[in-house]
C-alpha cells in the first residue's frame, strides 16, 4: 500500500456529496439552507439517498447509509464528501464497507464527532489523507455560521496554504508540558477513538500526534477514558498529545490537571486547548500527514502537502 493517498483539491464548480453516515438528523433539519449555501460558495450538491432516513436513532438501516458512502466514493461528479452529522453509528457501516474500492476512488472525506471511526479506519486501511472538520448541518445548516470555521474549511480544501501552514488559534490554551515534536495527526473524539482499540480499525500510533476532543462528558468518563487508552499502552509510542478545547465540560481545570496526572511519565510535549472540537470554532485538520506541534504556545504547524492540486 502507498503510504499516502492524497485526494484532489476542491475548486469552485466541484461537487460536494453530503450524507449522514452516522446519527439520524432532526426533523426540522433544512436540506435548502445548506444546499443555498454551498452554491453561493460556487459549489454543487448532492445529497444521499438517507441523509434524511431514520431507523430510530440512526440514520436508516446500516446497510443503506454504507451504501450512500460507497456511492458517493465511486461517483465521478463527487469531488468531496462532507457528513451532515455526527451523533452515533459509523462504527457499524464497517462490514459493508469496500477500502479498496475506496483506495481507488480517492475524494476528500470530512467530519468529526463519530466520523472518528471514519476518518482513521478510511487511513488506516487505504493510506487516504482524511479530514477533521466542519459538518454540513452542525456547521454551515445555521444561521449564523462561524466566519472562522468557514475561512479555514475553504482555505483548507482549496489547497490555498502555504506551507509550513500554522493554524491560527482563537481558544482558552493550557501549556501542560512545554516542548516540540514532529508527526503524523491523527485522533479525533476521545470516546470514539477508545473504541478503535483492539479492531483492525484503530491506526499505529508509533510516531503519532494524537488530537483529542469531546463533549458533555463528566470528569470521571474522561478520566476512565484516558486511563484506559494509557492501560492499552496507546500512549507509548505516541510524541505528543494535544486536547482540543472540550466543550460542555463541567470543570476545565480539573480535566487539564487530569491529562498532567495521566502524561506525567511521558516526556512528549502536551497542551489542551485547540480549535478543533464541537464548539463552533473550528479549523479544518488533514489527519495522516506531518506537523510540528508546540505545546507552549498550543499551536499545530503543517508541514506536508495533503492535497493534489493538478
Amino acid at each position: 500500500m502507498e503510504r499516502i493517498i492524497k485526494p484532489k483539491k476542491l475548486k469552485p464548480g466541484d461537487t460536494v456529496g453530503i450524507l449522514s453516515p452516522a446519527g439520524v438528523l432532526n426533523s426540522d433539519v433544512d436540506l435548502n439552507l445548506i444546499e443555498n449555501y454551498f452554491e453561493k460558495k460556487g459549489y454543487k450538491v448532492k445529497f444521499g439517498k438517507s441523509v434524511l432516513a431514520q431507523k430510530k436513532y440512526l440514520a436508516g438501516e446500516d446497510e443503506k447509509r454504507a451504501a450512500d458512502l460507497m456511492n458517493f466514493f465511486m461517483d465521478d461528479e463527487i469531488s468531496a464528501i462532507l457528513c451532515a452529522r455526527g451523533g452515533y453509528g459509523s462504527a457499524r457501516l464497517m462490514k459493508y464497507l469496500d477500502f479498496d474500492l475506496i483506495k481507488q476512488h480517492p475524494k476528500i472525506f470530512v467530519g468529526y464527532s463519530d466520523i472518528t471511526f471514519l476518518l482513521n479506519s478510511i487511513n488506516k486501511l487505504t493510506g487516504l489523507v482524511t479530514f477533521h472538520g466542519p459538518m454540513a448541518v452542525a456547521d454551515f445548516g445555521v444561521e449564523n455560521i462561524c466566519e472562522y470555521t468557514e475561512a479555514g474549511f475553504f482555505e483548507t480544501l482549496e489547497a490555498r496554504v502555504v506551507l509550513p501552514f500554522k493554524y491560527k488559534n482563537n481558544e482558552e490554551k493550557f501549556c501542560i508540558k512545554p516542548g516540540k515534536c514532529q508527526g503524523e495527526l491523527i485522533g479525533g473524539n476521545l470516546a470514539v477513538f477508545q473504541n478503535l482499540i483492539g479492531t483492525k480499525y484503530m491506526p499505529d500510533i508509533d510516531g503519532k500526534i494524537l488530537l483529542f476532543e469531546d463533549i458533555n462528558e463528566p470528569l470521571y468518563k474522561l478520566d476512565r477514558m484516558l486511563v484506559h487508552l494509557k492501560m492499552a499502552g496507546v500512549f507509548e509510542g505516541a510524541v505528543g498529545l494535544l486536547f482540543a478545547a472540550c466543550t460542555d465540560v463541567e470543570d476545565k481545570l480539573s480535566l487539564v490537571a487530569l491529562i498532567e496526572e495521566v502524561t506525567k511519565k511521558y516526556d512528549f510535549p502536551v497542551a489542551y486547548g485547540f480549535a478543533a472540537g464541537h464548539d463552533k470554532s473550528k479549523v479544518t485538520l488533514p489527519f495522516g500527514v506531518r506537523y510540528e506541534f508546540n505545546a507552549s504556545d498550543i499551536s499545530l504547524t503543517l508541514l506536508d502537502t495533503y492535497l493534489r492540486t493538478e
